[in-house]
């Protein structure tokens, strides 16, 4: 009889020995899940707390202001020349203010050329212009003894010109006319050989030397410019010129505006000095490559020495900062500029502490102020913090209020510090 081997039944093992194990794990966790939830204490709620930011404001009031507008430029002589020898010849004497910085008056003679020559071309046109002389009172006498030959024959008709010797008059005439010029010429050309100062002013440089050939009309003697008024062109924005009453002149010589003062800085030796002047003119066109409109401003006398003023003179060349007077505001408002907004507006604080977003049209913006001549009233409060996000009716607090959010947060603290405790 063959045995057979004996093979456990698969599902019956499963049934006797894995599914009781499964049981005993999901029944303990299911265990320790509900133990946890029922020790964990559930944590006391809290109402949340409303936090008010808390902004700078300024109570603001009517006053008068004036605009200034701000500019820069470079000091320049109103008149700068250089001189040009206008006859030609060896120097023979230079001026001792012929130098870099040299001051000069007017008529000083600053260099003289040899004037030999020009003497001598001199006495020789004054001896042509004695001559042509002569001749022409020779021609004279004999036009008026012909004129008394032809009455003493009593012919009854006029005579010739020929007659009267009217054509050899007239040469005569001419050349001593000629012989005339050519002494003022000769005159002219002596007198330039001294080379004079055209107006007061100051040598920026000299070209020449004692012994130096100059010619006429090419060689440079020195570049000079005056002293009597400094000029500065000052370039302003158009948006400004509605705040400067510019001086204008029309085609038909009529003007209109004014000249407003201006304040001129300089900086000499890290000190700051001050001019006044006046805007002489605004300048025809429009810079086409920086939107600009130049003014030109005027200083007189930059170089005096005004007694108890201890200045060094306003030197051309300078570096200057201009202050523009402008328009005269009455009834405006003056704030800082950090309360105007990007949009042209103004966070105005109410009485009931809230915010209220106003757009206003500046009268003036500067890097430091705004001027607001419409748009505000005596007393009202404006906001000076900035705030990332702003909506009318949003609620604030001055920074002169009790601090609610301070009462807040401590009130929070010492309900906080029993739980602490009583986990410890």
């Amino acid at each position: 009889m063959e045995e057979k081997e004996y093979r456990p039944n698969f599902p019956q093992w499963l049934l006797f020995h894995v599914l009781p194990a499964g049981l005993i794990i999901l029944f303990g966790g299911a265990a320790i899940i509900g133990l946890a939830l029922f020790l964990k204490q559930t944590p006391e709620s809290k109402p949340s707390i409303k936090v008010v930011p808390t902004v700078e404001v300024i109570e603001v009031q009517p006053e008068i202001t004036q605009a200034i507008v701000r500019s820069q430029g470079i000091v320049e002589a109103r008149t700068q020349t250089t001189l040009l020898a206008e006859v030609s010849g060896r120097i023979e004497s230079i001026s001792p203010a012929l130098y870099a910085g040299g001051y000069f008056a007017k008529d000083d003679i600053l260099a003289r050329i040899d004037d030999t020559d020009y003497v001598a071309n001199l006495a020789a046109a004054r001896s042509r212009q004695a001559e042509a002389h002569l001749a022409y009172e020779q021609e004279l006498a004999a036009s008026e003894q012909a004129m008394e030959d032809w009455k003493k024959i009593g012919n009854a008709q006029a005579p010739s010109d020929l007659v009267l010797r009217k054509p050899q008059l007239a040469r005569a005439l001419a050349t001593l006319e000629a012989a005339t010029a050519s002494v003022v010429a000769a005159e002219r050309d002596l007198a330039r050989t001294a080379v004079k100062a055209p107006y007061d002013g100051r040598v920026q440089a000299k070209f020449i030397d004692i012994g130096q050939f100059l010619n006429a009309r090419t060689s440079q003697i020195a570049s000079i410019y005056s002293v009597d008024t400094a000029e500065v062109r000052l370039g302003i924005s158009l948006d400004d010129t509605r705040l400067v009453p510019l001086p204008e002149t029309y085609v038909d010589g009529t003007t209109s505006g004014s000249k407003p003062k201006v304040t001129l800085t300089a900086t000499y030796g890290g000190k700051d000095y001050q001019w006044q002047g006046i805007i002489d003119r605004s300048e025809g066109a429009v810079d086409p490559k920086t939107r600009l409109l130049y003014l030109v401003a005027q200083v007189k006398n930059p170089y005096a020495n005004r007694e108890g003023e201890n200045r060094p003179p306003l030197k051309v060349g300078s570096f200057v900062r201009a202050e523009i007077l402008g328009e005269t505001a009455v009834d405006s408002f003056k704030l800082p500029r950090r309360a105007l907004r990007e949009d042209d507006s103004l966070y105005i604080v109410t009485d009931d502490r809230t915010l209220e977003i106003r757009k206003i049209t500046p009268f003036q913006k500067t890097r430091e102020n705004v001027i607001v001549r419409e748009g505000l009233k005596a007393g009202e409060r404006v906001c000076l913090t900035p705030l990332q996000y702003v909506v009318n009716g949003m609620e604030v607090r001055l920074t002169t209020d009790p601090d609610k959010n301070k009462s807040a947060e401590d009130e929070e603290q010492r309900d906080s510090e029993p739980e602490a405790t009583a986990s410890l």
